[in-house]
């Protein structure tokens, strides 16, 4: 790596130190004017440094940005075994006493993830194709849909993706949704439905028969979701950009609700430092009241689903043991957490509760 790559990532560093920055877009802008750069060891390199944040400042506290950058591209990661275990694991002290059972939940979170496809077909034929266009692919272990991509490459670009044939979703979110159990026929309320993952996967489920309707408080994230569909040739899926009459009832009522999205960390490490206990508050009160807004949308002996991408109690186990005690009427079906410890995936909780 020559010393105007250094100088780069060093000042990328002292950025974080100063505040929490938007890394990637600052990664992606300097890497599109470096067009000879070679991109997979430069990423390698930055992220291995961004991802070792607080133990390269613990472990050289008298060195400049510049200086830890070249001791941690020559030895890698420093001795930290001596360090707080919040410097160990980087992440904030704080946030230690949100997580169930952290020495597990926490140096898994460290590693980098995979990048995971969902197949939208028979997954042996999808196999074949993409390996055929070049693709160093194999099957997930856990999900029937799940293919794990072995080597970064322009997805947008290969025929597989023009024709409609994968999407990218983690294997948690995979198997989150095919634990909540969708069956063709029914209707599905996704709440919060953002880009239109979970959406899309349930549309999968339901073999394209049934109803969807995907709504969000900021419609422009909807726009996506249609291009999504309309690629993957999926026909139930109806966009809302109002909430309907609370006498409308559904099947399924699925909350992806907006978290801290600390499960997401293997994927964004420099968003550890972007997360603070008063966020925290902050998000734990407005995902109370989306939970209790779309529960008057559940049919009686149907069901309501609460997602998140965090693993800290106060998002998940808290939330549900309040709104319960808001609503008797409730009971719980299923409640499960998925993690880097607990199911090599990103981190999530799902809980399942059925309305009488």
């Amino acid at each position: 790596m020559n010393e105007r790559e250094i100088n780069f990532i060093a000042d990328l560093m002292n950025k974080m130190d100063r505040k929490a920055a938007v890394v990637g877009d600052i990664i992606n802008d300097y890497l599109s004017h470096h067009k000879n750069i070679e991109r997979a060891y430069f990423l390698e390199s930055v992220w291995g440094v961004i991802r070792a944040y607080t133990r390269l400042k613990w472990a050289y506290p008298d060195e400049n940005w510049q200086e830890r950058v070249q001791k941690f591209l020559k030895n890698g990661i420093p001795d930290i075994s001596k360090a707080p275990k919040h410097i160990q694991w980087e992440v904030p002290e704080w946030f230690l006493l949100h997580v169930p059972e952290p020495e597990k939940e926490m140096p898994a979170l460290l590693n980098s993830a995979p990048i995971v496809l969902r197949a939208i077909g028979i997954r042996d034929e999808i196999l074949k194709a993409l390996q055929q266009e070049g693709l160093n692919v194999e099957s997930c272990a856990q999900s029937p849909y799940g293919i794990i991509l072995k080597n970064y490459v322009n997805l947008k670009n290969t025929n597989v993706w023009k024709k409609g044939w994968i999407e990218v979703q983690d294997e948690g979110a995979q198997l989150l949704s095919l634990d909540i159990g969708v069956q063709p026929g029914e209707s599905i309320f996704d709440f919060c439905a953002g880009a239109g993952g979970k959406s899309l996967i349930f549309a999968q489920m339901m073999q394209n028969k049934g109803l969807i309707q995907a709504y969000d408080i900021t419609p422009k994230k909807l726009f996506e979701l249609v291009k999504r569909a309309t690629r993957a040739q999926i026909k139930i899926i109806q966009i809302v950009t109002s909430l309907p009459n609370p006498e409308k009832k559904f099947d399924h009522v699925v909350v992806d609700a907006p978290c801290s999205g600390c499960g997401t960390w293997r994927r964004c490490p420099n968003m550890r430092w972007h997360l603070t206990e008063k966020q925290l508050k902050h998000i734990t009160r407005t995902q109370s009241e989306i939970l209790n807004r779309a529960e008057q949308y559940v049919k009686p002996g149907h069901f309501l689903s609460y997602i998140t991408c965090s693993l800290t109690v106060d998002e998940n186990e808290n939330q549900i043991e309040q709104f319960l005690n808001m609503h008797p009427n409730y009971e719980i079906v299923k409640q499960k957490r998925y993690s880097p410890a607990r199911s090599n995936t990103d981190g999530f909780f799902l809980c399942q509760m059925k309305k009488n």
